[in-house]
């Protein structure tokens, strides 16, 4: 299966649906996708038992996210890329 082009029904941008995703979604028997990945959490977000997402500032980058967490103060705090590029080290290490 090779990587498909999807134009978003939401915000008209196209986006790759990869093999890896289309494998997983073929094994939950799901459908594939007809929104990119950001319309996609938007629109999880605002469903009403959503869970709860906190903004937070990158302590590695800087950059602004938010996490599923509430951080706690002397902790630091990292956005989705640098916590994976984390796991990503200690996985190799």
């Amino acid at each position: 299966m090779p990587d498909i082009e999807i134009p978003c029904v939401q915000c008209k941008e196209v986006f790759i649906f990869s093999e890896k995703d289309q494998d997983m979604f073929y094994q939950r028997n799901m459908m594939q996708p007809q929104r990119c990945p950001k319309c996609r959490s938007k629109k999880a977000a605002l469903r009403p038992d959503a869970p709860a997402r906190f903004e937070i500032v990158c302590d590695n980058c800087g950059k602004h996210d938010t996490v599923p967490f509430q951080p706690k103060v002397g902790r630091s705090v990292l956005c989705r890329e640098c916590h994976e590029a984390s796991r990503s080290r200690a996985r190799h290490a």
